[in-house]
């Protein structure tokens, strides 16, 4: 899967294992923004290794690989460490808050969602990328 370099505007991966809901979520950042899809954990980290996306909406209850480790595995590599990632789940505020892996989502979207709302949360982390992990430093 690759996707038109010529095409300025920002790359985003939306990773949800709920078809209904991750076509929703592709319909609305199609609007102003390059999406490539995922419907699971795996092939997700396998996507934004491969295309480098300048952010990554990532569904947090999934099979195969959740949320959680996802960023792990992301926040661990070099390549993909300073990706923004926002969060939409379903999952209750306080669930979300009490998750090690807080600090690493720019954004946290609760579903449902609206599409000003999507638009809103990529636009701001796509301005405002993480800092790059220095090579010899671990998140774990």
């Amino acid at each position: 899967m690759t996707h038109d370099t010529s095409d300025p505007r920002s790359l985003v991966l939306i990773v949800d294992d709920n078809t209904d809901h991750l076509e929703f979520l592709r319909a609305a950042a199609s609007s102003g923004y390059r999406v490539l899809v995922a419907s699971n954990g795996l092939d997700a980290y396998t996507i934004a290794c491969d295309q480098h996306p300048d952010v990554i909406l990532l569904d947090l209850v999934m099979p195969v690989a959740n949320g959680q480790t996802v960023v792990r595995k992301l926040r661990a590599n070099p390549a993909t460490a300073a990706v923004p990632i926002i969060a939409v789940t379903g999952l209750e505020t306080a669930t979300v808050e009490a998750l090690p892996e807080r600090g690493d989502f720019s954004v946290v979207l609760k579903k449902p969602c609206h599409q000003g709302e999507i638009l809103e949360a990529i636009r701001k982390a796509a301005s405002s990328p993480r800092e790059p992990i220095t090579s010899g430093k671990s998140r774990d």
